[in-house]
């Protein structure tokens, strides 16, 4: 193999190597869209089961979920740090776990939301503290989002270090 060749395949390396290093900066955000992607299914398929109209809150939620998704995988081709839907998505669920907090501690639609679960003071308790999981989870990556869009996080540091290694 002559020079030539060794120098474009090692400037292939180091570039795909930067695409995926601009790319796992988003990479706990993608496991957390999983996450929230899997539990409202989970969630949606359970009211579907019970023929309650309330299925149509998890099946909003996946949208924007997915939204999110299309986002993020559009990003492995660029290298932003703007993730406009993906901060829009976390948003929502952050809100909508907010709002149901209360409904489900003082109102009776609880059985109306939650229909496979009975409801009795333990299961409202159980309930809230997974929502209040997850919107620490949410909130979380909403900060997350906040110090990638104004590289502030710790994978950008680690990018610039590499950059600068490559000059």
């Amino acid at each position: 193999m002559d020079q030539e060749t060794k120098n474009k395949i090692e400037k292939n390396r180091r570039e795909t190597s930067l695409k995926a290093m601009y790319f796992n900066r988003f990479l706990l955000v993608r496991y957390m869209s999983a996450l929230f992607f899997f539990s409202n299914l989970y969630w949606f398929f359970t009211l579907v089961m019970s023929r309650s109209l309330a299925l149509i809150l998890p099946l909003v939620l996946m949208i924007v979920i997915l939204i999110s998704v299309a986002e993020q995988v559009r990003m492995y081709g660029n290298h932003s740090n703007q993730a406009k839907y993906t901060y829009y998505c976390f948003l929502s669920i952050s809100t909508i776990n907010l709002l149901l907090i209360p409904i489900i501690l003082f109102t009776p639609l609880f059985q109306y939301l939650y229909p496979f679960i009975v409801d009795q003071s333990a299961s409202r308790l159980f309930v809230v503290g997974i929502l209040v999981c997850g919107l620490c989870i949410s909130s979380f990556i909403l900060f997350r989002l906040h110090n990638i869009r104004h590289d502030k996080d710790w994978h950008y540091k680690r990018l610039q270090r590499f950059e600068n290694a490559m000059n």
